[in-house]
């Protein structure tokens, strides 16, 4: 319930409180509820650069913004800085990569939800996002840029052919 950290809600910052009950939101997809806390926890970190959240904090932030308002330039922005500064962190990339769904951009998607795979294989949101996002097959012809009309219509018939 308490996420990485064992201290009971007593001893956490009120901004700690902030950020544990708008990331809980946010990761249940509740990003109306979630808008609130996080901007009182950005609200109340503002002087204290060093809090070991803080990455997550501006990640779900990005989230709920990309979400909520539509604002997908600017969450993208707040992920990716937060990625930039916590890279081993698989769900900064789980974030990312709804993101990048929210932007359109499946293939990124995949990259990140693939990359938090691969920092941590049991990570049960990474799992769940591989899953809804499933495997893009290669190109049918590897020549021609996957975005190529000729690659995307023969796309189409080899996954109406193969089901």
């Amino acid at each position: 319930m308490f996420g990485k950290s064992k201290r009971p809600p007593q001893h956490m910052t009120p901004a700690e409180r902030w950020y544990r009950r708008g990331a809980e939101l946010a990761r249940a997809e509740c990003y109306a509820q979630a808008l609130e806390p996080l901007e009182q926890a950005l609200a109340c970190s503002v002087h204290q650069p060093q809090l070991s959240f803080l990455a997550s904090l501006r990640s779900f932030y990005g989230l709920t913004v990309a979400h909520l308002r539509g604002d997908v330039l600017r969450g993208r922005r707040l992920c990716e800085e937060a990625v930039r500064v916590r890279p081993m962190d698989p769900e900064l990339y789980v974030n990312l990569a709804r993101v990048y769904l929210r932007a359109n951009r499946r293939d990124l998607a995949i990259e990140a939800a693939q990359t938090a795979a691969a920092l941590n294989a049991s990570h049960p949101a990474a799992s769940e996002l591989l899953v809804a996002l499933g495997k893009r097959r290669p190109p049918v012809f590897a020549f021609l840029s996957r975005s190529h009309p000729i690659n995307k219509y023969a796309g189409m018939i080899r996954h109406r052919l193969a089901g």
